[in-house]
């Protein structure tokens, strides 16, 4: 699947907490690309906003969780991310799991999409088909 179809498929889906959250998404496009989910692969299972919460407190926080589910499936970090790789970006102080898109990093909050600028990467993973 094209990223871009990607995207339009998914900004049409209402926010919900462990199937459109910024994770999910990601997960989903990797899922889609690779046929591995980090998500899965790490356990971590939500339903809500507090199940997602208290997998954050337990494990050490959003950028560790990320990171350790990352490497769980085998996904090698870059300093050039690419067009259909996965980063966390920082947006209004927080940390986002997003999707590399052809002029912007496309993820999403309770508040919507977000299209946040190339620069906004903190950290990103390759993804290519296995």
């Amino acid at each position: 699947m094209h990223i871009a179809d990607f995207i339009a498929a998914e900004a049409q889906k209402p926010f919900r907490w462990s199937e459109t959250d910024c994770a999910s998404t990601a997960d989903r496009w990797i899922n889609l690309q690779t046929g591995l989910s980090p998500l899965a692969h790490a356990g971590l299972i939500y339903r809500d906003e507090f199940d997602a919460t208290a997998i954050l407190i337990e494990r050490g926080g959003f950028p560790i969780i990320v990171n350790r589910a990352m490497k769980l499936v085998g996904f090698e970090k870059t300093d050039a991310p690419k067009v259909g790789d996965v980063g966390l970006i920082l947006r209004s102080g927080r940390m986002c799991l997003a999707i590399r898109a052809e002029t912007l990093w496309f993820s999403r909050d309770e508040s919507g999409l977000i299209g946040a600028p190339l620069d906004a990467i903190w950290k990103a993973w390759r993804i290519e088909c296995q």
